[in-house]
């Protein structure tokens, strides 16, 4: 992944968040999230729901030829590495 991906979602406690996922240097993914009330982006651990939609914003720039295929290939390689499986979305 060039460029980071994110997207707003609503967690169980009624807050808005922003979250941001980039790939750092050495492979791994940085996983952000970010309060309108907060001073900054903080650091959290995803859930599985947080990885499917990864995969499913991710095949979406492939679709548009924003993201080679072997972005797919490593984000299904780095997940299976943190115990969690996915596979590409059928269409």
């Amino acid at each position: 992944m060039r460029k980071p991906i994110g997207w707003q979602e609503t967690a169980d406690d009624g807050l808005k968040y922003r979250v941001r996922v980039s790939l750092n240097h050495d492979g791994t993914l940085y996983w952000r999230r970010l309060h309108r009330r907060a001073d900054g982006w903080e650091p959290f651990e995803p859930a599985p729901s947080h990885w499917e939609l990864l995969m499913e914003k991710l095949h979406n720039r492939y679709v548009r030829r924003e993201a080679p295929y072997e972005d797919l290939l490593r984000l299904i390689t780095i997940a299976a590495a943190n115990d969690i499986r996915l596979s590409l979305p059928k269409r």
